[in-house]
């Protein structure tokens, strides 16, 4: 999802504690896949190699983690498509392989295949449902007479379990979706069918101050997505991370849930629902 979703690639890096000394170990380096594909939407993948840490290391360059070379394709189980590869200044590292020709369907399932440097990476996602936003409501916070929150209402289907994450982009400010701080939730919290839950603004990798609100002025474009367990599993590893104060660059001793074979990171189908509503000083204070 150009949404998005994006998913730092930084996130997924393979982690280490920071200041890990690997002795006369030696380090095996993981191919990382950041992917997604939308309902309506062409596939995109972010590649990137885990990295050791070492004694003495005080940062990466992330300019140095991507890849660059790697055969990139998805099937639909009907055609298959090798995705371009082409710098985007909108990511970082500033890298992404895209699609043209295959457009992510409700209910339609989606094979990933990375080949590179002699490892071959693959994995399956489905695009469940697109689950209607069916209301955008924007009040001021109560601390505060210039910073406003947003709460978005959906229905639910009592028929199965569904998971649901949110992104946000508040423009002019912001080129593209990040994802909502907390947005990302299981209908087992939800009290009954019908939902309504705040849509934070999106956070991202290098803001100095983060505000999960926004100001007077700004355009916000609210998306709904549905997403399988395995993307749940993985949205809710990153914020556990962020919520615990930790760098999500290094997520603690362990990974971030996974759903790539022979490698790490997470390929991700949407259903998605997009509403815009323009942040404006005509909200009485409660």
């Amino acid at each position: 999802m150009r949404q998005c979703v994006f998913l730092f690639v930084a996130l997924l890096l393979f982690s280490c504690t920071p200041k890990f000394d690997l002795g006369d170990a030696v380090f095996e380096p993981q191919i990382v896949v950041e992917g997604w594909i939308e309902s309506g939407g062409v596939a995109n993948v972010c590649l990137s190699q885990s990295m050791p840490l070492v004694d003495g290391a005080d940062s990466i360059s992330l300019a140095d983690v991507p890849i660059r070379w790697a055969k990139v394709s998805v099937s639909d189980g009907e055609t298959e498509e090798v995705l371009v590869g082409r710098m985007d200044d909108d990511y970082n590292p500033p890298f992404v392989y895209r699609g043209v020709r295959i457009k992510g369907e409700a209910g339609k399932s989606y094979t990933l295949t990375v080949e590179y440097s002699g490892r071959k990476l693959t994995a399956v996602t489905t695009i469940p449902p697109v689950v209607e936003i069916e209301s955008l409501e924007v009040s001021r916070c109560s601390d505060s007479d210039t910073l406003y929150q947003i709460h978005l209402s959906f229905s639910d289907d009592p028929a199965g379990r569904n998971y649901y994450k949110i992104f946000t982009q508040a423009l002019p400010d912001e080129t593209r979706f990040y994802s909502s701080f907390m947005g990302t939730v299981s209908d087992e919290v939800l009290d009954d069918n019908h939902a309504k839950i705040k849509a934070n603004r999106g956070t991202r990798f290098g803001m100095k101050k983060y505000t999960p609100y926004y100001k007077i002025g700004d355009t916000v474009l609210v998306k709904l997505t549905q997403l399988s367990y395995e993307g749940f599993r993985f949205w809710s590893d990153y914020e556990n991370e962020v919520m615990n104060g930790k760098n999500p660059l290094f997520p603690s001793t362990t990974n971030l849930h996974s759903n790539i074979n022979g490698g790490k990171g997470i390929w991700c189908g949407y259903g998605r629902d997009v509403e815009t509503v323009i942040i404006r000083d005509c909200i009485p204070l409660h």
